[in-house]
């Protein structure tokens, strides 16, 4: 009795920690779909005189929610089960530096929204999309 209630006392904190791991993982690939679904809306609503700016508004302040939501969704220890490559952990500033090209793209979408400004929509939407590539390229795993 005293070796299961010593047992179990021990494989607690290892619980907790396995489901937050799974919690921070399934937030952060949901992030990631938001992102992809919101740069394709974004794009796809950029239609010159026609382009609703409000909604575009609405859009690129949800995407900088996103990327700001992410910038703190790779703690050690959340990468068992992940799809993020080691390299995430192991290299942090340049998957920092990653992280933060493709905020700048999202500042940049942002700041022409504000100013009306299509064709410096298309080049923060075009920053983030390609940030977004070479991350993946060097830090997603291929199973």
């Amino acid at each position: 009795m005293n070796l299961a209630l010593a047992l179990l006392t021990l494989m607690t904190p290892c619980l907790a920690l396995a489901n937050s791991s799974a919690d921070i993982i399934k937030d952060r690939q949901q992030h990631f779909v938001h992102i992809e679904q919101q740069l394709d809306k974004a794009s796809e609503s950029l239609d010159g005189s026609d382009t609703d700016w409000a909604q575009l508004e609405i859009t690129a302040s949800q995407l900088k929610a996103s990327g700001e939501y992410l910038q703190h969704s790779f703690p050690q220890g959340s990468q068992d089960g992940s799809k993020a490559n080691e390299k995430v952990w192991q290299q942090p500033a340049e998957f920092g530096q990653l992280m933060n090209e493709m905020d700048q793209g999202f500042e940049e979408l942002y700041r022409a929204v504000k100013q009306q400004n299509a064709e410096l929509a298309e080049q923060g939407i075009d920053a983030a999309q390609q940030t977004c590539r070479s991350c993946h390229r060097s830090y997603r795993s291929r199973w």
